[in-house]
């Protein structure tokens, strides 16, 4: 289910997540966070790809991630460079932040932040037209994109994923 929710409320442990739809209907997800691992705060440039790659895979292993650990890390690496590239403002000195948690029942949820509110043309995006392809590719790897608004500014982009084979 790919949607673009308007609000976000965060959970805390055994908390729902109250998300809006494309129509700006609630959806309560309901699935408690079981593991989280802190917060990753990257640099605004190139280099956070790599940052991001290199602690995914102690963060998966901490979290005790099931999965597929290379499509995993891969999901996470095309969402920051998708940061870096079109949710910053050059010369600004922003930074990017990553959060992964697992949650019932065994999902990964993948959660880049940057500082830009808007996300034009999201569903063109998913189908790899105005000249992107991140999104096409984290959808190969079998992870469900979705984004929101965070209520202190900016946007969440979010990747869902189950455990399973990724076919190449």
């Amino acid at each position: 289910m790919n949607h673009t929710p308007s609000s976000f409320t965060p959970a805390t442990a055994g908390q729902p997540v109250i998300e809006g739809t494309d129509d700006r209907e609630p959806v309560a997800v309901t699935a408690p966070v079981l593991r989280e691992y802190p917060p990753m705060d990257l640099p605004g440039n190139a280099g956070a790809v790599n940052r991001a790659r290199v602690n995914a895979r102690t963060a998966l292993t901490v979290l005790g991630w099931r999965g597929d650990v290379h499509a995993a890390t891969e999901v996470l690496a095309q969402l920051v460079d998708n940061a870096v590239r079109h949710g910053l403002t050059p010369g600004a000195g922003q930074r990017i932040t990553v959060r992964l948690a697992i949650r019932e029942p065994h999902r990964l949820v993948i959660d880049v932040e940057d500082p830009n509110p808007a996300f034009p043309a999201f569903a063109e995006a998913l189908q790899g037209e105005r000249g992107g392809r991140g999104l096409r590719e984290v959808q190969r790897l079998k992870a469900d994109v979705t984004w929101f608004h965070r209520p202190d500014a900016g946007k969440t982009i979010r990747a869902t994923m189950v455990p399973g084979a990724v076919e190449p």
